[in-house]
């Protein structure tokens, strides 16, 4: 298998095939998601039950239960909305890319959104639920085991507790390293078995099944081509790193000024954490603008890359096969008719 050839490829149809940028950019947002929080206060003194006025304290109450929440509610919807997106995404990737190769043909946008309707998307899912879940739990099982030498200190032997502190360390240490070779194998063998699923139509367990099986037959080629994702992915980190930090002190002047501007007239007229907020609410919108969009959009285009990558990968390693079947079906028929 030519793999320079392959990534060569995929960085042509990355380039070309523009319709696959929409759902690189979901792919990237869903699956790179992360908040920060922060909170402020003021100096303002509101009436509580110590004040004299006890159906407040109830009613306070009552407000931050609700708001609570809804909070909640808001956040399993973003993750509901993130999960469904995130599949929906991998799977119209790896469909679109396919027909292309296959038929030659461009889907758009909605033809896109039409490809990631289907239940292998869902069979995505469940895939992730069977290889991720036992792996999570074997890990924290893992990690308590190499922590048990910590009972050493209910020996309340001072030198017994330091050998046991220094074994678990040891220990933990160790299990780390193998569970991180672990994720990078059963996240290698993931892609083989989402292109299963999406391409053969198969089940959660077939994918699993065919797809390890085309690793383990191919073995030498996958290791490869996974080196050759490392590599360039690195080197991806390593050429966007200038570029952000330009957009970071883009945003912060094209979104700082503004933010000091306004802050500083609400403060003519308000206190406290007023004049922040404003602030805030000018500037993050003009520092996302100018930092977030171009970050999000070359972080799409690598996530289409990457996926575009595996699928060619997929369709060459079934192609050889296909081949070598077709090359041993005559000898199969010689020897049957001279039997």
């Amino acid at each position: 298998m030519d793999h320079f050839k392959i990534v060569q490829r995929a960085l042509e149809t990355t380039w070309r095939y523009r319709a696959l940028w929409l759902f690189g950019v979901l792919l990237a947002l869903t699956s790179r998601s992360g908040g920060n929080g922060g909170g402020g206060g003021g100096n303002v003194t509101m009436p509580g039950p110590e004040s004299g006025f006890p159906a407040f304290g109830a009613l306070s109450g009552v407000v931050i239960l609700i708001i609570v929440g809804v909070i909640v509610l808001l956040v399993l919807a973003f993750a509901t909305i993130s999960i469904v997106l995130r599949y929906f995404s991998e799977n119209a990737l790896i469909k679109m890319v396919d027909e292309r190769e296959r038929t030659g043909t461009e889907v758009g946008i909605g033809g896109g959104f039409r490809m990631a309707w289907s239940r292998s998307a869902f069979h995505f899912f469940l895939i992730d639920l069977v290889i991720f879940l036992p792996t999570i739990a074997l890990f924290i099982l893992g990690l308590l085991l190499g922590a048990s030498p910590l009972l050493l200190w209910i020996t309340r032997r001072q030198a017994l507790g330091i050998a046991g502190t220094i074994i678990a360390i040891g220990l933990i240490l160790l299990v780390v390293l193998v569970f991180i070779g672990i994720f990078i194998v059963v996240s290698l063998l993931r892609h083989f078995f989402q292109r299963v699923a999406a391409l053969e139509d198969g089940g959660v367990f077939q994918a699993i099944r065919e797809g390890f099986g085309l690793v383990r037959r191919h073995v030498v080629d996958v290791i490869l081509m996974g080196l050759i994702m490392f590599g360039l992915g690195i080197a991806f980190t390593l050429l966007t790193i200038p570029v952000m930090i330009a957009l970071a002190i883009l945003g912060l002047l094209a979104g700082g000024a503004p933010a000091l501007l306004f802050g500083g007239l609400a403060s003519l007229v308000f206190e406290g954490a007023v004049p922040w907020i404003v602030g805030a609410v000018v500037g993050l919108p003009l520092f996302f603008l100018v930092f977030g969009v171009p970050a999000i959009f070359l972080g799409g285009l690598y996530e289409t890359f990457k996926s575009t990558t595996w699928t060619l990968t997929y369709r060459e390693l079934r192609a050889m096969e296909l081949s070598a079947d077709e090359e041993t079906a005559p000898e199969a028929e010689l020897e049957a008719s001279t039997v």
